[in-house]
């Protein structure tokens, strides 16, 4: 029998499971905590919604690796310059990560305990996401938009500077979320360009 796929309550469920796991890890964060955090008595309840804990960190890592590639696909179709296209892909990289924390968190840090064959697909669509990331900076500097530079080293020093933000950006802050965005990718860019 496999469990329900996306009900309400399972949507509950994945939010505390994520903001769990962002706030004490994934190892730290209990079914049991689960279970009380959403009203269920004890941890049977739970699992009619789901399997089991790699379960939920699974659904919650490739929900936030299909949101960056949503994010990143409609600027890689469009005809801007490169330079263009790397503005528009930080900050729709900033926007995923303030829109979806936790997610964004268990994407950067708790991925680890995935099990095989689960963390080597994880792993190959994070590199495909920045391989198609460094294209464009790659694109840019062939171009003359950008600094010439390594392009790999150039773009994990970008994406390392964008992840920065799930560490310390708030909801509740001084600057709304585009705000933010739009800010890192001016001091990214002033930085990169010729």
């Amino acid at each position: 029998m496999t469990a329900p796929t996306n009900t309400p309550r399972l949507q509950q469920i994945r939010a505390v499971a994520e903001r769990l796991f962002r706030d004490k890890g994934y190892l730290a964060a209990s079914m049991r905590e689960i279970a009380r955090e959403v009203d269920m008595k004890g941890g049977g309840s739970l699992y009619a919604h789901i399997r089991g804990k790699e379960d939920l960190l699974w659904d919650i890592v490739n929900d936030a690796t299909d949101a960056f590639f949503a994010a990143l696909t409609p600027t890689l179709a469009g005809s801007d310059a490169p330079a263009t296209k790397l503005r528009r892909a930080m900050i729709g990289h900033i926007l995923t990560i303030t829109t979806h924390l936790g997610a964004a968190a268990a994407y950067f840090d708790e991925w680890r305990h995935l099990a095989e064959p689960r963390r080597s697909q994880f792993l190959a669509r994070r590199d495909d996401y920045e391989r198609l990331f460094g294209e464009i900076v790659a694109a840019g500097m062939a171009a003359g938009d950008l600094r010439p530079a390594d392009p790999r080293l150039t773009t994990l020093h970008i994406l390392s500077s964008l992840n920065a933000v799930r560490v310390w950006y708030k909801p509740e802050g001084r600057l709304s979320a585009q705000a933010v965005a739009d800010s890192l990718a001016d001091l990214l860019m002033h930085g990169l360009c010729c």
